[in-house]
């Protein structure tokens, strides 16, 4: 998330350089390009063909293929022979045809047991594991003091996350 952040702000820097402001390099990119492109140098569209680039691999790093198809067809068009992001462009675009030919369901695990039969120890190792999915955590609390939600949160990913606990049923 940083990455993008700092992606963000070289290319609103680089808008201004270019004359632009406002921030239409990020929100209307295909409009700021066909505004914009005659004017470049070659290596202003070599550099700015670099950062949509990159700012595309960071959002696929973070699950938004969407708006990084965007990135990278503003980066196809600052570079059309360049076959390697035509390919990232490719990829991008079928895996967002994929998604929308798919049933819209969203997959749900219910994890349960006994007392003591490991179920915070495995939800903490899927909260700290990076394997590339997002993920969202009911927690039912079925007792007075809720012992699951102190061990949850005391995880090392517990600044980044939104937790919400459940108690009996119910989050009021």
């Amino acid at each position: 998330f940083d990455g993008v952040q700092k992606i963000n702000a070289s290319m609103e820097l680089f808008e201004t350089e270019l004359g632009g402001s406002g921030g239409k390099i990020l929100k209307e990119p295909e409009a700021f390009l066909e505004e914009i492109t005659a004017k470049m140098t070659p290596e202003q569209k070599l550099g700015l063909r670099r950062m949509y680039e990159t700012r595309g691999d960071l959002l696929v790093a973070l699950g938004a293929a969407k708006r990084a198809a965007l990135d990278y067809k503003c980066a196809v068009t600052l570079d059309p022979d360049d076959a390697g992001i035509k390919a990232k462009a490719d990829q991008t675009g079928a895996d967002e045809r994929l998604k929308k030919a798919g049933d819209g369901k969203i997959p749900v695990t219910v994890l349960t047991g006994f007392l003591g039969s490991g179920k915070t120890t495995l939800l903490n190792h899927i909260l700290q594991a990076n394997h590339g999915k997002r993920i969202a955590i009911i927690e039912n609390e079925f007792g007075e003091v809720g012992i699951d939600d102190a061990l949850v949160k005391g995880n090392i990913m517990s600044d980044e996350e939104n937790i919400v606990q459940m108690n009996n049923g119910c989050i009021c």
